[in-house]
């Protein structure tokens, strides 16, 4: 039997931001203030088989949340 995807499930609370490619949501168990996880939308195995596409929009959504971030914990 195939385990259901963990982000597939996720409440539409716990996302932060989102485009057509990937997302961003808090950490579940923070290592640090603000640890945020950012993810494809399409199930890969590895970072190394995502698209350039998908890459550019993960970082595009990194640097998003770390200018929301630094806007929160000032």
């Amino acid at each position: 039997m195939i385990e259901p995807c963990l982000f597939c499930a996720l409440p539409p609370e716990r996302i932060i931001m989102t485009d057509g490619l990937a997302l961003a949501i808090r950490d579940a168990f923070p290592v640090s203030p603000g640890h945020t996880l950012i993810i494809p939308k399409r199930h890969v195995a590895t970072f190394f088989d995502t698209t350039s596409e998908e890459r550019l929009a993960m970082f595009e959504l990194m640097d998003k949340a770390k200018r929301g971030l630094d806007a929160e914990l000032r």
